[in-house]
């Protein structure tokens, strides 16, 4: 933004060929009409230029006379993203930025509009030559790319079993099921996390019992779960908070101690691991997830992963409408789902699985630069990582000093980051918060302390396998401004 408003501005009592002299040295093709003090009064095109002229104008008409009135106009509060998308939808090339009593105060060009996404996909020629491998049988689901997909995560994870399902919302569900998880049981887990790792647990009527968070590590303190632990309690779901490694150790001995049931919801953190051990490989049967977003992708999808064999058989039957493997088409065994992957999700997995020891350290560098560049910068705390632990890259998310910065203060710099064209976001709101839990459960503020001051105070900023050495410093040298002129 910021471009000189005066090369592009005409009064309009002005005539078409000092417009036309203004188009010529701006190098843009429309200048704005305004009044006194920059009001805005319309924009006039080269096209609309070029129409008069044919329909008999000569050069001395006053600019008035053909200015278009009805224009798309702006202001500094719009983020960035709906200006560009009101630009494309429009077809123009710049677009005024008014204040509430309609003076121009700054004019944005096409050309200089930068957007940078939250997430963006690493989509290679690779996947889609096999996408279109597919495509090209007649096969598009229950084929020989999920088997293929399902072997190749299972032989990465180190599991006997992996299981691919149409989400990791189904295969968390499916986890639950399996392990007989019913009306009333409980189920330990994390108040902060993406809301799936809980939902699961209701979808069958069981009770999700939620412990606080490390305050470093953002996963479940291991050091509250036994404190929660019931005559109920029948699993712990410890979710791998952003590819962060959860303490799996603490966590099976409890498990072990008290005979319960381990549900990793790794659905975050393909290719993280803790001890030299990969995490979805130590609880009785684990999940990951593929959207858009993930470290992989295979546009919609997950994995249930599981040494047990009994896991297993459940949860392919599950998946596919409660069929048996050799079973009939329409020969049903147990209450199923169609929870099935596509062979074409399957098989941009193989493609992306393919790749993944590349695209860890993709993300590696990035959220590298990041910290080598936000690391000094104060009032900001960059993420954590254990030392027992090797990190798997699922997002990038700073958290801000909660005693300078609000919950209030975090949101608006979200807002201002939006109108500079960077993309961010809160993640995650406290899941016993959000109104659906707080009404069942009866959840009130302060319930779980760390995660709420955490969940108030956290930003993820724009990160993908892809992103710019420059777009990276252009968003901490905006996130810098920010957080100076928001103190």
């Amino acid at each position: 933004m910021n471009t000189n408003i005066d090369s592009i501005v005409i009064k309009e009592d002005s005539t078409i060929q000092e417009a036309m002299a203004n188009l010529d040295k701006s190098g843009v093709r429309g200048v704005f009409v305004v009044g006194d003090g920059k009001k805005l009064f319309g924009v006039i095109t080269d096209g609309d230029i070029r129409r008069a002229l044919l329909s008999g104008k000569d050069l001395q008409t006053k600019v008035g006379e053909i200015m278009n009135t009805n224009m798309v106009t702006s202001t500094r509060q719009t983020p960035a993203d709906q200006i560009l998308d009101k630009m494309i939808k429009n077809g123009i090339q710049l677009i005024p930025i008014v204040d509430d009593k309609n003076v121009i105060v700054d004019v944005v060009l096409l050309q200089d509009l930068k957007t940078i996404p939250l997430s963006n996909p690493d989509i290679t020629r690779k996947e889609i030559d096999l996408i279109n491998q597919v495509l090209s049988t007649s096969t598009l689901s229950i084929g020989p790319r999920i088997k293929e997909f399902e072997q190749k995560v299972a032989d990465y994870i180190g599991v006997k079993h992996a299981i691919a399902v149409n989400s990791g919302t189904s295969g968390l569900h499916l986890c639950v099921r399996s392990l007989g998880i019913k009306d009333g049981d409980e189920v330990i887990t994390t108040p902060f996390s993406f809301i799936a790792s809980a939902n699961c647990v209701i979808f069958e009527r069981a009770i999700p019992v939620f412990v606080d968070i490390d305050p470093r590590t953002l996963c479940i303190d291991p050091e509250k779960i036994e404190e929660k632990i019931t005559s109920k309690t029948k699993a712990i779901l410890p979710v791998h908070v952003f590819g962060h490694p959860c303490d799996m150790e603490k966590i099976m001995f409890i498990a072990k101690k008290h005979n319960l049931a381990v549900i990793e919801d790794a659905c975050e953190a393909i290719g993280a691991e803790y001890k030299n051990k990969k995490v979805g490989s130590f609880g009785d049967c684990a999940v990951m997830a593929f959207y858009p977003n993930k470290q992989i992708t295979t546009a919609e999808g997950g994995m249930v992963l599981t040494d047990n064999d009994n896991i297993a058989c459940l949860c392919r039957s599950m998946r596919n409408q409660g069929r048996s493997d050799g079973g009939a088409w329409l020969s049903h065994t147990m209450l199923g789902y169609n929870y099935r992957m596509s062979e074409l999700s399957a098989a941009l997995g193989v493609a992306q699985i393919g790749r993944i020891g590349e695209i860890l350290e993709k993300r590696e560098n990035v959220a590298r630069r990041y910290s080598d560049r936000l690391k000094n910068m104060k009032c900001v705390r960059i993420p954590y990582v254990s030392i027992d632990t090797k990190m798997s890259w699922f997002v990038y998310v700073i958290k801000l000093d909660d005693k300078l910065f609000s919950r209030e203060q975090r949101d608006t710099v979200i807002k201002r980051l939006a109108v500079e064209g960077i993309s961010c976001n809160n993640y995650f709101p406290a899941i016993h918060m959000e109104p659906f839990y707080a009404k069942l459960f009866s959840y009130r503020e302060n319930d779980f302390p760390i995660t709420e001051k955490v969940s108030g105070s956290t930003i993820a900023l724009p990160f993908y396998n892809n992103l710019a050495g420059d777009d990276i410093d252009y968003v901490c040298d905006n996130l810098g401004k920010i957080l100076c002129s928001a103190r």
